[in-house]
């Protein structure tokens, strides 16, 4: 049952500023018409900040805090970036990343530690798993303890482990790329606005809840992605056939 006392954010939704399948304005409709009991959202699209700011700027149309973010793409990790309204520079390694998030005003977030997509590529999930305290001196400020995309696959319980075993805060996030998997990771707090949940994970007591993707929401975010895929190629082809005819 939900605790009326605590207040609820999906701090990890994607557009089709990135890779997600819905407009910015698609989104937010959708959960103002739904709801879901959020309180507060953060657009966390990848290295890119203007579907987030174009929402920031709005957000008093809205019965939800919005809060600008992005999803930063720095070596070896995924860092969630929320309160930025400045880019921040992609391919740093996590301690550069992190202090460019704080220079900005940010907080920084590991995104889906121990994903099996970053995992097979990198090997800082798998450091972080040998020696965990190291991600303190990074300057991190939470871990992304429940992330829905992987919600089935114990890589949110290891997530969860890290957290608990360095004492750092914890978040959770949808990762949504569809409208229908919003919510389905979220992020508990005492209050009610952003700036509460913003004083609740800089004492490390938020809690992250959710559940995994429901297979529609799977199917859904596949078919879009290959369909994304196949017009950037398409795209690649056009234009270096041009430029060589």
């Amino acid at each position: 049952m939900t605790n009326p006392q605590m207040g609820r954010a999906d701090l990890h939704i994607h557009t089709n500023a990135s890779d997600g399948k819905a407009s910015i304005k698609e989104l937010l409709n959708f959960v103002a018409s739904n709801r879901r009991q959020l309180n507060a959202i953060a657009i966390t699209d990848h290295d890119t900040l203007d579907a987030s700011l174009w929402a920031y700027e709005r957000n008093s149309f809205y019965p939800f805090d919005i809060i600008p973010g992005v999803e930063v793409s720095a070596r070896g990790s995924h860092i969630l970036a929320l309160w930025v309204t400045e880019p921040i520079p992609q391919n740093m390694n996590i301690a550069d990343t992190v202090s460019a998030i704080h220079e900005r005003g940010g907080i920084a977030i590991l995104a889906h530690p121990f994903h099996p997509y970053m995992t097979c590529h990198y090997a800082q999930e798998l450091r972080n798993l040998r020696h965990p305290k190291a991600l303190i001196h990074t300057g991190i400020d939470a871990l992304e303890a429940h992330n829905a995309g992987i919600g089935g696959l114990g890589f949110n319980w290891l997530a969860r482990q890290l957290a608990r075993t360095i004492g750092m805060a914890v978040t959770g996030g949808s990762d949504a790329h569809t409208l229908g998997a919003i919510s389905t990771g979220e992020t508990w707090f005492k209050g009610s606005t952003a700036s509460d949940l913003r004083s609740a994970l800089k004492n490390k007591t938020t809690l992250a809840k959710g559940t995994p993707w429901s297979i529609t929401d799977y199917v859904g975010y596949l078919k879009h992605e290959h369909k994304r895929k196949e017009t950037i190629y398409s795209e690649i082809t056009n234009s270096s056939t041009i430029a060589n005819p």
